[in-house]
C-alpha cells in the first residue's frame, strides 16, 4: 500500500510451501517495492519468524525496533479543563526527545508507520497533530477501528477517503516522546486527548509506557527500507 508522506507498507509475504526455496519470495518482494516506488518502505515481521527476517534483511531492510502497543479503553480520569496542551513544538526539540532515536524517527498513523522528517513534521504541526504537555511530546491522529471480515483494523481518514469502508468507532492514536521521564505527564496527556479509546504506539524500551495500567502487548519488529532494493545479478 502506498501511504502518506512518501511511505509504503508491505502487509505480508506468503509463499506456498511447495514453491519455497526457489527465489519466489525475493521476486515478490522486488515487485512489491518496485510498484510502491516510495522513499521509505515498511514491513512488520514477528520475532520468531527468522526466515522472513533473513529475507528482508538480505534485501536491505533494517530492523528499527520492536513495537509496544498499549490500548486504553477508558483514560485515567476526567479531563482537567485547566491543563494547557501546547502546539508550539520545535523540530529540534522532538529530535532530542527520548524515544525518537530509539524508533528511528518513525511513528504510526492509522496503524501504518511513517518516517518523521522535518518536512513531515512541519505538515503534521500545521494540522495540529504535534502536541506537548509538560515533558511529553506526542504525535497524534484521530482514526477509526473498523471491523472487516471478523478482524479489527485501524484506519485514518487518508485510508477511509479512498476505500469504501464503514467509519467504525473512533480512536485516538498517540506516539509519545519524552523530554524527561515523567509518567504523570504522559497520563495527563492521555486524560486530555479523548474520553474513549486510545492506542499508544511506542517501542519495547519505553519505560514510561510500560508503567501504564492498560492492556499492553509487544508487537512485531518494524523493518525499514530507504530507497530501492539493490537487485542482484543472476545467471
Amino acid at each position: 500500500m502506498k501511504y502518506m508522506y512518501g511511505c509504503g507498507w508491505i502487509g505480508g509475504l506468503l509463499v506456498h510451501k511447495e514453491f519455497r526455496r526457489k527465489g519466489v519470495s525475493r521476486k515478490l518482494l522486488e515487485k512489491a517495492v518496485g510498484w510502491l516506488d516510495t522513499s521509505y518502505t515498511y514491513a512488520s515481521v514477528e520475532t520468531e519468524n527468522t526466515v522472513a527476517q533473513k529475507l528482508f534483511k538480505g534485501m536491505d531492510f533494517n530492523t528499527v525496533y520492536r513495537r509496544l502497543n498499549h490500548k486504553v479503553q477508558n483514560p485515567y480520569g476526567r479531563r482537567n479543563v485547566g491543563e494547557v496542551i501546547s502546539l508550539d513544538v520545535q523540530w529540534g526539540e522532538l529530535v532530542r526527545a527520548m524515544g525518537f532515536k530509539e524508533r528511528g524517527g518513525i511513528v504510526n498513523l492509522g496503524y501504518y508507520p511513517i518516517k518523521l522528517t522535518e518536512h513531515v513534521f512541519d505538515h503534521l504541526k500545521s494540522r495540529k497533530r504535534v502536541l506537548k504537555l509538560g515533558s511529553v511530546i506526542a504525535v497524534v491522529e484521530n482514526s477509526h477501528i473498523v471491523d472487516f471480515n471478523g478482524y479489527a483494523f485501524i484506519f485514518n481518514d487518508h485510508i477511509l477517503n479512498k476505500v469504501p469502508l464503514p467509519t467504525g468507532r473512533e480512536i485516538v492514536e498517540v506516539n509519545p516522546f519524552y523530554i524527561e521521564q515523567n509518567v504523570s505527564d504522559l497520563i495527563r496527556l492521555l486524560n486530555n486527548l479523548a474520553s474513549g479509546e486510545v492506542m499508544v504506539w511506542t517501542h519495547q524500551g519505553d519505560l514510561l509506557a510500560s508503567k501504564l495500567t492498560v492492556e499492553g502487548t509487544l508487537g512485531a519488529l518494524v523493518l525499514e527500507l530507504y530507497g530501492k532494493i539493490k537487485t542482484q545479478s543472476r545467471d
